[in-house]
Order: structure tokens, then sequence, then C-alpha cells
């Protein structure tokens, strides 16, 4: 008996330790897909108030941040939840946990970059007259 738990508790320390990873990666995915659109918002209306020419990256998401931000986060969150119970290989879920949490990442730097994409164009234009 003593034997057989020393070969399950490792299974079980890693077991508890996938479920971990993957409720702090869909916590961080939930609160982005609620953020998401309070930090793209003010960006949206500057930009439409101030009626300045926007790259297609910004205007794709300006137009659709609304719904295709909070899509993408949920998306990730629900994958960082149910790939808990398509497999039993306790490594495997710990690489897509983390490939899960790099996605969301990387997201938010794109989003960030292409809202100052129009600020940095509009620097060039203004250092290019001078």
């Amino acid at each position: 008996m003593n034997q057989n738990y020393e070969i399950n508790f490792p299974q079980a320390r890693a077991q508890s330790q996938s479920w971990i990873l993957a409720a702090f990666v869909t916590f961080f995915c939930l609160v982005l897909a609620m953020a998401s659109v309070r930090f793209v918002q003010p960006f949206a209306t500057l930009f439409h108030g101030l009626g300045v020419d926007m790259p297609w990256p910004t205007r794709f998401l300006t137009a659709t941040y609304s719904w295709f931000l909070p899509a993408y986060f949920l998306s990730l969150a629900v994958a960082a939840f149910t790939k808990e119970w398509l497999s039993s290989d306790f490594r495997l879920k710990r690489l897509i946990s983390v490939r899960i949490l790099l996605a969301a990442i990387v997201m938010i730097g794109v989003v960030f970059f292409v809202l100052y994409l129009p600020i940095i164009t509009i620097a060039a234009k203004l250092s290019d007259k001078n």
C-alpha cells in the first residue's frame, strides 16, 4: 500500500499543478475579456473625434473591439479550461496552458501596438516635414 501511494503521489501533485495553472490562465483570460473593451474604447473615441487618418489595422480594431477582443479572450479561457479533460498527459496540459497564456500576452502587445500605430504615423509625418 505504501508503494502504491508513492507511485500515485507525483501524478496527483502534477494534476493539481495543472489545474492551478489552468485556473490562473482562465482567470487571466476572463479578466482580459472584460477589460479589453475598456482599454480600447478611449482610443477609438479619440481617433474618431480627431478625424485622424488611421491605418487599416487600427480601423479594423476600433470597428470590431466590442466583440472581437472579448470573443478572442473568451475562446482562450474556454480552451484553457476544457483542455483539462481532453488529455491525460500532464506535461501536454502544462504546455498548452503556457501557450494559451502566451497567446493572451502577445495579443495584448499587438492591441497596444495597433492602437499606438496612428500616433507613430503622425509622429513620422511630422518629423518628415521638418
